[in-house]
């Protein structure tokens, strides 16, 4: 694990990037009869699994694609699965403890969000031309309204159902919905402007995650009454870590904070001392806590924390000698809070760009840069203004200037590298709206880089307005501020083709229905027609969304070739 890059046969570098992306992620989602309840890739995909008597089970047949919180009281969860080669056509099936799984009545559409209880299933679905929020009961289907595009459902019971969105045409706040049977809906606030996201129903109590007392920076828990119509502050005795984002559970009485790039968990205000990294889920089962967690260098795990403070882990996982981790700031017009991940044998280094936008790199496992680590390269990733984990007024600061502002905190992260002797050769790579970055940042700043890897990129956000549907529309209009067509062509990677003077890796699913293949073709046709060097791999019947195992292989066995190419030219 520790030879360096370009001394590797083809055969090493297959069998350590399988060995790679083998390796499980887990993550908490609840529990179900007391019995915990986890997302798991153990055998090879993403799957719902149970801890039953101390077993392992898998819940779910084939892979997901949606998952919920599961209802405690319950014994069974839904969730969605892609039904169309990747094209992210879903529906609607349900598991239970009993390892049985149910194809329910659902449409045909994209499922973004969904939730349930007892009775009813309730999930927001797009078309083409629409946005709408639906409910399964007693088998039949139903759609309540319409609702705006960039809307989620979050949690229902016998009278409401709640959600979260951009729902007043503001693109730089985020309201809250109160729904009912009838298809009423409320849209809600408590302050005009802030980023307010209900989650969690007790009754007539809606449990808000919002920064409306301190705007742009940090976010806490209030409990909003729905026939009092008052918010209130959730007051935790004793808790007084400092975070910028939070998430309370009311039943259990868990608080995950989040600061810098790492999260730290409460029991009750108390903290768990949890290792250094990100939790991602905790539930309390009996006089037990349970949590997953990794970090950059280290995979995922669960475990278990007994009523007296012990920490065991439950479902271990591979031990890999990944490298060091480094947290700076690099300083733009912003703060650019940015990861460096050292292999102790140097290599060049690849600045790795998170897709979204709205997204972040945090200190937890992940499965694009663990192998490029392990094949011999730095990795530096930047949180660009855009990102999560840094308060809403960061997370705001590229909507209408996608492409702007982010791309400049890319490079100037580009050029920390190379001042602070980390590498003297450098490459960008990136997935998604990282593979926008990517293609954006080789045609504007074509002399920063030595290369380029794009995967699923945006190519030309005008046609890929007029192939979305009525949820990606809608995002686009969120992120370029209304639909700025000028803007959209301004901010496009095939504006800037002829600039490019590096080799390039371009790999694109075939039904990828989120960054669509079309505009990315005529992108290579215009590097083709201008003499680039460039590389392009379409994955067949494989969309945006990584599922499995071998999708993930698909994806980064190009990307790792191409670089060993050019180590050895």
């Amino acid at each position: 694990m520790q030879i360096q890059f370009h001394y590797m046969e083809y055969s090493e570098l297959i069998k350590l990037l399988e060995e790679t992306v083998r390796i499980p992620f887990y993550a908490i989602l609840g529990k179900l009869k007391n019995n915990l309840i986890y997302l798991a890739t153990s055998e090879g995909e993403i799957s719902i699994y149970a801890l039953i008597g101390g077993k392992n089970v898998k819940l779910t047949k084939s892979p997901i694609a949606i998952s919920t919180r599961p209802k405690s009281s319950l014994d069974f969860i839904p969730f969605a699965r892609d039904v169309e080669k990747g094209k992210e056509i879903h529906a609607i099936h349900i598991a239970n403890l009993k390892g049985e799984e149910f194809q329910i009545e659902s449409p045909r559409v994209r499922i973004s969000s969904l939730t349930y209880d007892d009775k009813r299933i309730v999930f927001t679905g797009s078309s083409q031309n629409e946005t709408s929020l639906y409910v399964i009961e007693n088998g039949k289907l139903s759609k309540l309204t319409t609702i705006p595009p960039f809307s989620f459902v979050t949690d229902v019971n016998e009278k409401y159902i709640i959600g979260s969105g951009v729902l007043k045409g503001n693109p730089r706040s985020q309201e809250f919905f109160i729904a009912d049977f009838s298809g009423n809906i409320e849209i809600l606030t408590p302050k005009e402007g802030s980023v307010t996201n209900a989650y969690y129903l007790m009754g007539n109590k809606v449990y808000l995650i919002s920064d409306y007392e301190t705007p742009g920076e940090s976010y806490w828990i209030y409990i909003y009454d729905i026939e009092s119509k008052k918010y209130d502050r959730v007051e935790i005795p004793g808790f007084e870590f400092k975070a910028i984002e939070i998430y309370y559970d009311p039943e259990d009485l868990l608080i995950i904070a989040k600061k810098d790039g790492e999260s730290r968990l409460f029991d009750n205000g108390k903290e768990i001392n949890t290792p250094k990294g990100t939790i991602s889920g905790a539930t309390r089962i009996g006089d037990e806590i349970y949590f997953s967690h990794s970090s950059l260098v280290s995979p995922h795990k669960i475990y278990k924390v007994s009523r007296y403070g012990k920490i065991e882990v439950v479902v271990d996982n591979r031990k890999v000698d990944v490298g060091e981790v480094e947290y700076v700031k690099v300083k733009t017009d912003v703060e650019v809070p940015t990861w460096v991940i050292k292999r102790k044998i140097p290599g060049n280094t690849i600045i790795y760009i998170h897709g979204g936008p709205w997204s972040e790199v945090d200190n937890s496992w992940n499965l694009l840069i663990a192998p490029l680590v392990l094949a011999g390269y730095n990795v530096i990733a930047p949180n660009y203004r855009g990102s999560t984990g840094y308060g809403s007024k960061f997370m705001f600061m590229n909507i209408g200037d996608a492409g702007g502002g982010d791309l400049r905190d890319v490079v100037k992260v580009r050029d920390y590298a190379i001042e602070t002797g980390i590498t003297n050769k450098v490459g960008i790579m990136g997935y998604s709206y990282g593979g926008y970055m990517t293609l954006l940042a080789v045609g504007k700043e074509p002399d920063k880089w030595d290369f380029g890897i794009a995967g699923a990129a945006v190519a030309d956000w005008v046609e890929m307005y007029d192939l979305s549907d009525s949820l990606f529309r809608g995002f686009m209009e969120i992120l370029f501020n209304g639909k700025n067509i000028d803007l959209m062509k301004e901010r496009s990677p095939i504006t800037y083709v002829r600039n490019v003077k590096v080799p390039l890796c371009i790999i694109h699913s075939q039904n990828d229905t989120r960054t669509p293949l079309n505009p990315v073709m005529r992108y290579i046709q215009e590097l083709q027609r201008t003499g680039k060097t460039y590389e392009f791999h379409v994955i067949p019947n494989l969309g945006h969304a990584i599922y499995k195992v071998s999708d993930a292989i698909d994806i980064l066995l190009p990307a790792l070739i191409f670089l060993k190419k050019l180590e050895e030219q």
